[in-house]
């Protein structure tokens, strides 16, 4: 018993040495591998940085409750800032001019006749008057008056109801003695020139009889007058031309087709044996006319009140009204430069 035992207290103090040996040889199998990597032994290298994706930027921390905020990360993945987008470059956008106003312009409008100097009539079938030119000129006067200044303009009437001007009827001319026609123009003239004027109209209407008598209801036309014996005479025929032309498409606005009877200068009844006359309110100095008007300016008879259609466009208010913004629009068109010639 005691020699088996003897044994087997060899066989382990054997397989002790044996053990120690194999131990030995493994640590100088280690020792070389790590003079390989450099690394001493006794060392701690450092964990390899573990590169994580950055959090998306919808998912709240709480989804991941297990992280350690202590643990050491690499730091995220540089953002980049985003390009700042470029402001747009303004489109210049087109400044609107400003409506063009007139300067304070002085427009004297004169409607002829007025007082006991009816000027034309119309009458009825029965002979009777149904109305008469002055009252025409004035009715229409004021709506021009209204339209000018509604656009600005200053405007001074000859006369603003039924009378008349130099209704004193004294001698105006000096001429020592009193004449209606010439003595009443010659007092509108000087209230004309008193009041600075820029410009002058004067309206009329026109009429026709046969030297019997009998009415002539199918004679017709607007026709429209200037001096040309100013030094201002071209101003005079452009002014003509325009409220010619103005009045024309007022007309034809209206649905009539008027007789053109044109423009014409206020010195037409030139003859062999007559050296004409100039109508006071626009011509130039002379015994009839001792103090011209000092402004350019025209005479319009827009239509003849004994025909058949005319005369009744001549009561009827669309038709005025419309024949004064023609009017109007004439008389802006001049001071603004225009010539209808060119």
């Amino acid at each position: 018993m005691r020699r088996a035992t003897r044994s087997l207290g060899g066989l382990a103090i054997g397989a002790a040495l044996l053990f120690t040996l194999l131990a030995g040889l493994l640590a100088v199998a280690c020792t070389d591998d790590l003079a390989q990597t450099g690394i001493t032994p006794g060392d701690d290298p450092a964990p390899a940085a573990v590169h994580t994706a950055a959090p998306s930027a919808n998912a709240p921390e709480a989804q991941n409750p297990g992280a350690d905020p202590t643990a050491t990360t690499a730091p995220p993945t540089a953002t980049l800032e985003p390009t700042a987008t470029p402001e747009p470059t303004a489109t210049p956008q087109p400044t609107l001019a400003p409506t063009p106003t007139l300067p304070p312009y002085t427009v004297v409008i004169d409607p002829g006749h007025g007082g006991y100097d009816l000027g034309a009539r119309r009458f009825d079938e029965q002979g009777r008057m149904v109305y008469h030119e002055s009252t025409v000129n004035l009715e229409l006067a004021l709506l021009v008056r209204d339209e000018l200044e509604r656009r600005g303009l200053q405007v001074v009437m000859t006369r603003d109801g039924d009378y008349a001007v130099n209704a004193d009827e004294l001698d105006v001319n000096g001429d020592g003695v009193f004449n209606y026609t010439v003595d009443e123009s010659q007092a509108r003239v000087d209230l004309a020139n008193a009041a600075g004027a820029d410009l002058l109209l004067s309206l009329h209407q026109n009429a026709f009889e046969y030297p019997d008598g009998r009415r002539a209801p199918d004679v017709g036309g607007s026709q429209t007058f200037y001096c040309a014996d100013r030094p201002f005479g071209a101003d005079n025929r452009r002014f003509a031309n325009l409220v010619h032309q103005s009045i024309l498409a007022a007309f034809a606005d209206l649905g009539y087709d008027i007789y053109d009877r044109g423009v014409l200068d206020d010195n037409y009844l030139v003859t062999p044996d007559s050296t004409g006359q100039h109508i006071i309110l626009l011509g130039p100095e002379s015994e009839r006319i001792v103090r011209p008007s000092q402004m350019p300016g025209a005479l319009s008879e827009p239509l003849y009140i004994t025909h058949a259609v005319e005369g009744q466009l001549a009561r009827d208010p669309a038709a005025l009204a419309r024949l004064a913004v023609g009017y109007a629009d004439a008389i802006e068109a001049f001071f603004r430069g225009e010539d209808p010639r060119e």
